[in-house]
């Protein structure tokens, strides 16, 4: 299902029937999104109830544990505006300026796999890692 809805939206964008990018949700936007989603799905399905290959993917339920932490302080950018607050001398000195132009941009010569590789590393394998030390300390944040 998951591979007929992305061939669906793709073939409407690609006879030029309804766009795929919008200001607002197409049907072939909402064809591709949703069967790329099925898709992932049936993947991690695949691989931890099938395959039995749970432990590969723990620190995602850790992540899913403490999903509150990880949206307000990463995806809503707390902790980032936070880091950021500190600067030496001119907003763009920032440590996380610094990480992103010295490290990931400069190592990979591009600007986009450098901030690909940041957001992978920096980002998710970071609230990975403090996601995994509050479950292994019982403390979960949730409503």
């Amino acid at each position: 299902m998951g591979l007929g809805l992305v061939i669906l939206g793709i073939i409407l964008h690609v006879t030029d029937a309804i766009p795929l990018n919008k200001q607002l949700y197409t049907f072939s936007y909402v064809c591709v999104t949703s069967g790329a989603a099925a898709l992932v799905f049936s993947f991690f399905y695949i691989m931890v109830d099938i395959w039995n290959l749970r432990y590969l993917f723990l620190p995602l339920e850790w992540i899913g544990k403490n999903a509150m932490l990880v949206y307000v302080m990463a995806a809503a950018g707390v902790f980032a505006g936070f880091i950021n607050g500190w600067y030496y001398d001119d907003p763009h000195n920032t440590l996380v300026y610094w990480i992103q132009k010295h490290i990931f941009i400069g190592v990979w010569h591009s600007r986009k796999v450098g901030i690909l590789l940041y957001v992978i590393f920096a980002e998710i394998l970071f609230w990975a890692i403090v996601s995994g030390i509050l479950h292994w300390l019982g403390i979960y944040w949730k409503l």
